[in-house]
């Protein structure tokens, strides 16, 4: 007769894994993993186990205590646990859940890097959306009885990686400004433009402008400029047969010497030895 736990209604088969000492020593591991549809009493009080969670939420919600904190998590939303650590979850309605334990010995610095800098340990919004095929892919795995110790440690890793991700910095004004100009650059390095026509477009004093956009970027814009008229002419060296003239002209340059300067200082070549150094002849 199969053993029932209290409030599990229903689970898929549980799939255990057992990693081999090369897993153990260098990668992120499986232990075990289950999907549960459970409902009350459901409940889980844990002081210590050598092991950490991920619990995918799929319909309805869990509620846990967790570092001094109770919070409850709903569906499309995941909760990671130390379960070195004492922490209780239940339900008090039916709620459908994928879980895993895995270890490893990389787990406890990340673990902890995440609950330091992103909270309780619970996730939704953007943080669940990106680990979610992750979660997905180490269920796939779990069933696939040929799959790789090497594949769940990508995608655990993945996982966590994902939940460790600083949150989107909000875009203050000047950097708005400046993320204006290098879009402008980008589409524009190929006319005869000039910093001052860069800052003219975001409406700033050319002075002030060059100063912002070096302090937010830690390049001039002048250089920044070069830069993309260097790179364009080095893909139109190494793939096109036009003369440098040519060259210069697509790539932004008030002239041919003008380019030719610029190029070699930026490279120490010349276009056409550039050029020579790429070719299916070339002596470099």
């Amino acid at each position: 007769m199969e053993k029932r736990e209290a409030g599990v209604i229903w689970k898929e088969r549980m799939y255990f894994r057992s990693a081999d000492l090369f897993a153990k020593e260098n990668l992120l591991y499986i232990l075990w993993g289950s999907v549960y549809l459970v409902d009350k009493p459901y409940e889980v009080s844990r002081n210590y186990m050598d092991a950490y969670m991920v619990q995918y939420i799929l319909e309805g919600e869990l509620h846990f205590e967790l570092r001094g904190r109770e919070f409850s998590a709903k569906a499309n939303e995941l909760v990671i646990l130390n379960c070195k650590e004492s922490n209780h979850y239940w339900a008090d309605k039916p709620a459908k859940v994928k879980w895993f334990h895995f270890n490893g010995k990389m787990a406890e610095n990340i673990v902890e890097y995440i609950y330091k800098n992103n909270g309780s340990g619970h996730f939704s919004g953007t943080y669940a959306k990106k680990a979610e095929p992750f979660i997905n892919n180490v269920f796939e795995l779990l069933r696939d009885k040929n799959s790789s110790d090497f594949e769940l440690s990508h995608n655990i890793y993945s996982i966590l990686c994902e939940l460790a991700a600083p949150p989107p910095l909000k875009v203050s004004p000047a950097e708005d400004i400046i993320k204006k100009a290098e879009k402008y650059m980008r589409e524009n390095y190929a006319r005869p433009i000039a910093v001052k026509d860069v800052a003219e477009y975001t409406g700033l004093s050319l002075f002030y402008f060059t100063r912002l956009f070096k302090k937010l970027m830690r390049i001039s814009p002048h250089l920044y400029l070069t830069n993309l008229r260097l790179d364009n002419a080095k893909n139109l060296l190494t793939h096109t047969y036009y003369r440098v003239e040519e060259i210069a002209g697509k790539s932004g340059f008030q002239s041919s010497s003008h380019f030719i300067r610029a190029f070699k200082k930026s490279t120490s070549l010349t276009p056409n030895n550039f050029r020579k150094y790429f070719s299916d002849n070339g002596k470099y």
